[in-house]
C-alpha cells in the first residue's frame, strides 16, 4: 500500500451485506421448513432459526492508551459524538455497542456493576501468581494486580459510600441515552462532590448500548476495551479476558509511538488473536509535521514488527486519522479550521480532492468547499480501508461458519422431507389405483403389521447407530485432545529444558544477571504453530469420520425408501473454524519485569538449583496455556460433532416419522373403506390429498434446490476469503 495516497474507497456499502443476504434467506427457508418437517424435527429447525435471529458479528477494538481509540470508534460507527474523547484515559470498562439487534425490553443503555469479589477474581485469574511465587521465587512480589484490585474497591467505596454495597451485582438501565450519561459510568475522571464524572466507573463491569443506525447491514457488536499499557494492569487484564469471543479485531496504534519496545502488553494480547482476522490502523497521522516523510518509515516499521510477531501473515495495515474521519461526519467548523492550520493538512491534498487554496480556513463559508474538505478528510482518514478489510474478514468470522453449518443442515433436512413427500405421494397414487378393488382386512392387516414392525426395527437401528456414533465421536475427540496436549507439552518441555541449560551455563560462568526477564515470545509462537497444525490434523480426522457415518445412517432407510434422496457429505465442503488462541496472551509470572528477580539470583548458591527452578516455572506457567488451548479445541470439536450428528439423525428420523404417520393414515383409511362409505366421496377425498401432496413435493423440491445453492454460496465465500493473501 502506498501510504501517501488515499486508501481504497471502493467499499461504499454496509458491512456484512453479503452475510445478511444469506441470513435472511436462511430465515425464510427455515420458516418454510418448519411447516414441512415432522414434529420430531421441529426443535432442530426452531433452534437454528433462533440462532440465526440472534447472530451478530463481534468486532473488538484494542489499542494503547492515548492512541485515539474512542475517537476512531466514534467515526467507525458513524456517530462522531458518541464516546466523549476529552478525558484520557477514557474507557475503564468493557463497552459494547450493539447495532441492528433487539435490546432487552425498551433498553437503550445498560451498565452492569461488579459482583462482590470480582476484582479479586480478575486479579488472581492472571496465572496462579501467588501459589507459584511462594513456591518457586522467595521474596518475589508480583501481587501488583491484587493490590490494584484492592485499591479500586477501596476507591469505589469512598466515592459511593453506603451506595457501594447496594450496587454490587446490579445494573442501571436507561430507555434513552442522555448526553453526559456515559461519563458517569466508564470515564476514569476523578469523581468529586462537584462533578459526577467517573462516579460509577470503578464498579462498572460492562456497558451495553443499543443502536439501529450505523455502518452495518449484518447485526454487529463493536466492543471498546480499556487501553493496554495502562498503568493499571487490572484494566489490561480485563481487556485480555474479553478478547476471546471476537470475530474481528481492530488494533489501533498511535503514529508517534507504534509498537514500541514498551508496548509489550499490546503485543502479548495480539499473539492470542487469529492473524486472519486482524486489521491494524496507524492512527493520528495528523500529529506528524511532514506525513509524506514520516509515515512511510512508521508504516514500514509496523509491518516489520507484525511480520516478526506473525510470521507468514499479511495483516492489513491502514494509515489515517480517526479525528479526520470524525470531522468528515460532524464537521465542526472550529475543529476543521484547527485541522487546516496544522502542517499535516497538506496531506489532504494528496487525494486530488483539495487544492492548496482550499486549506485556508477562510473558505469554510463556501458550501462546495466544505463538502470537498469533508470528502478529503474521509478519503485520507484510513476509514475506507478499515471498512473494506473488515468486510473481507467477516467471510471468515464465526457467523459465516455457523450459517454454513445451518445451510447444510437445512439442506439435509429438506432432502429428507422431499424423500418422505415423494414416498407418501406414491402411496397415495397406489391407494387411488386400488380404490375399485378394496383389500380385505385379512390381507391388509398382515401387510400393515409387517410395515409397522419394519418401521420399528429401523427406528431401533437408528437409535443404536446414534449411540454407537456418539461413543465413537467422544473417543475420537478424547484421543485428539490427548495427542494435542502431548504435542504442546513436548514443545514446552523442550523449551524449558533449553532455557534451564542456558541459565545454568550463564551462572556457572559467573555472569549472574542483575535482573532476569523472560517474555516467552519464541515459546508462544512455537505453541501457536503446533496448535494450528494439530488442530488441522484433528479436524481432518473428524471430517473424515463425519463423511463415513452419515452414509451408514442413510443405508438404514433403504429398506423403507429405496432412494432416500439424502446426499453423502463431502469432506472438502465441510469446515471447522479454529477456536481463538487467546490463551497464548495469558499474563504470566514470567511476563512481569520486577527488580526482586535480582534477589532471586543472589539467594541461590547453586546454578543448577536456579536452573531447575526456572525450568519448573516455565513448565508450570505454560502448562496452563496448553490446557486452555486443548480445552478450547475440545469444545469446538464437540460443538461440531453434536451439530452435524443431530442434523443427520434428524433427517433420517424425519423420513421414518413421516412413513409411520402415513402408515397410520392407511390403517384409518382401510377401516373407512371397510365401512359402507360412498366410493365416489372416498375417491374425491384421496384425489384432493394427491393434489395437496404433489404441491407439497413441488415446494419441497424448490426449497431443496434453493438451500443447495445457498450452501454452495456460503462455501464459496469461505473458500475465497481463505485464499486471499
Amino acid at each position: 500500500m502506498d501510504v501517501g495516497k488515499p486508501q481504497s474507497t471502493a467499499f461504499s456499502g454496509r458491512i456484512g451485506k453479503r452475510l445478511e443476504s444469506v441470513r435472511k434467506q436462511l430465515l425464510s427457508c427455515g420458516s418454510v421448513m418448519a411447516g414441512l418437517v415432522e414434529p420430531h424435527a421441529q426443535p432442530l429447525v426452531t433452534d437454528a432459526l433462533d440462532k440465526l435471529s440472534r447472530m451478530a458479528c463481534r468486532i473488538t477494538v484494542v489499542g494503547q492508551i492515548k492512541s485515539g481509540k474512542s475517537t476512531f470508534i466514534n467515526a467507525f460507527v458513524r456517530q462522531p459524538n458518541l464516546l466523549p474523547t476529552a478525558v484520557t484515559p477514557w474507557t475503564t470498562a468493557i463497552t459494547n455497542l450493539h447495532f441492528r439487534q433487539t435490546p432487552p425490553g425498551r433498553c437503550a443503555a445498560s451498565f452492569t456493576f461488579m459482583q462482590r469479589g470480582e476484582w479479586d477474581q480478575i486479579a488472581m485469574g492472571a496465572g496462579k501468581i501467588r501459589e507459584l511465587t511462594e513456591r518457586l521465587v522467595p521474596d518475589f512480589e508480583p501481587e501488583l494486580l491484587q493490590r490494584q484490585a484492592t485499591a479500586l474497591a477501596v476507591r469505589a467505596r469512598e466515592k459511593l459510600g453506603p451506595e457501594f454495597e447496594q450496587l454490587l451485582g446490579r445494573s442501571h438501565v436507561f430507555e434513552s441515552l442522555a448526553p453526559g450519561t456515559l461519563e458517569h459510568y466508564i470515564c476514569s475522571g476523578e469523581f468529586t462532590g462537584l462533578s459526577s464524572v467517573g462516579k460509577y466507573s470503578d464498579i462498572t463491569s460492562s456497558a451495553d448500548l443499543y443502536f439501529q443506525q450505523g455502518p452495518f447491514e449484518f447485526p454487529a457488536t463493536v466492543t471498546d476495551t480499556p487501553g493496554v499499557n495502562d498503568p493499571f494492569l487490572l484494566r489490561d487484564e480485563i481487556t485480555r479476558r474479553n478478547l476471546g469471543a471476537a470475530d474481528v479485531y481492530i488494533v489501533v496504534l498511535t503514529a508517534r509511538q507504534p509498537l514500541s519496545d514498551q508496548d509489550v502488553a499490546l503485543l502479548r494480547v495480539m499473539r492470542g488473536l487469529n492473524k486472519d482476522r486482524i486489521v491494524v490502523l496507524i492512527n493520528r497521522i495528523d500529529d506528524f509535521t511532514d506525513i509524506e516523510e514520516d509515515l512511510p518509515q512508521v508504516a514500514s516499521f509496523v509491518r516489520k514488527r507484525l511480520a516478526d510477531e506473525f510470521p507468514g501473515s499479511s495483516i492489513p495495515v491502514a494509515c489515517g486519522s480517526g479525528w479526520w474521519a470524525a470531522q468528515s461526519l460532524a464537521f465542526d467548523p472550529e475543529a476543521v479550521a484547527r485541522i487546516l492550520r496544522r502542517p499535516s493538512a497538506a496531506h489532504l491534498c494528496r487525494g486530488g480532492i483539495l487544492q492548496r487554496e482550499d486549506l485556508d480556513p477562510v473558505v469554510l463559508g463556501d458550501p462546495d468547499t466544505r463538502a470537498r474538505i469533508a470528502q478529503a478528510l474521509y478519503a485520507m482518514s484510513g476509514m475506507p480501508a478499515v471498512y473494506e478489510a473488515i468486510e473481507t474478514m467477516t467471510g471468515l468470522a464465526q457467523p459465516a461458519f455457523s450459517m454454513s453449518h445451518i445451510a447444510r443442515g437445512f439442506t439435509e433436512m429438506s432432502r429428507a422431507c422431499e424423500s418422505a413427500a415423494r414416498s407418501e405421494l406414491q402411496i397415495l397414487l397406489a391407494n387411488q389405483a386400488s380404490m375399485g378393488t378394496p383389500v380385505a382386512p385379512s390381507v391388509f392387516m398382515p401387510i400393515y403389521t409387517q410395515e409397522r414392525d419394519l418401521l420399528m426395527q429401523v427406528a431401533a437401528n437408528i437409535d443404536a447407530s446414534a449411540e454407537a456414533i456418539e461413543a465413537q465421536l467422544v473417543r475420537i475427540i478424547q484421543e485428539e485432545q490427548k495427542r494435542l496436549r502431548s504435542s504442546l507439552g513436548a514443545t514446552i518441555e523442550a523449551y524449558a529444558a533449553r532455557e534451564r541449560d542456558v541459565l545454568v551455563d550463564t551462572l556457572s560462568r559467573g555472569r549472574t544477571p542483575r535482573v532476569w526477564t523472560h517474555e516467552g515470545g519464541e515459546l508462544r509462537r512455537a505453541l501457536l504453530n503446533d496448535f494450528r497444525q494439530g488442530f488441522q490434523t484433528s479436524t481432518n480426522r473428524l471430517l473424515a469420520f463425519h463423511t463415513r457415518f452419515v452414509p451408514e445412517l442413510h443405508k438404514l432407510l433403504q429398506s423403507l425408501v429405496p432412494t432416500p434422496d439424502l446426499a453423502a457429505p463431502q469432506s472438502e465442503t465441510l469446515a471447522i473454524p479454529m477456536p481463538t488462541t487467546i490463551p497464548l496472551s495469558r499474563m504470566l509470572v514470567l511476563d512481569l519485569d520486577h527488580s526482586k528477580w535480582g534477589v532471586f539470583w543472589n539467594r541461590n548458591a547453586s546454578a543448577t538449583n536456579a536452573g531447575d527452578k526456572i525450568e519448573a516455572l516455565i513448565r508450570t506457567e505454560f502448562a496452563q496455556v496448553a490446557d486452555e488451548l486443548v480445552d478450547a479445541a475440545g469444545r469446538t470439536f464437540h460443538d461440531f460433532g453434536r451439530t452435524t450428528m443431530n442434523w443427520a439423525l434428524g433427517a433420517c428420523r424425519n423420513i421414518q416419522q413421516a412413513l409411520k404417520r402415513r402408515l397410520e393414515h392407511l390403517l384409518a383409511e382401510q377401516q373407512i373403506h371397510a365401512s359402507a362409505m360412498d366410493r365416489i366421496t372416498a375417491a374425491r377425498e384421496i384425489g384432493e390429498r394427491i393434489k395437496v401432496q404433489a404441491q407439497r413435493l413441488k415446494d419441497n423440491e424448490a426449497l431443496t434446490q434453493h438451500l443447495e445453492h445457498l450452501a454452495r454460496h456460503i462455501d464459496s465465500i469461505l473458500k475465497s476469503e481463505a485464499r486471499k493473501p
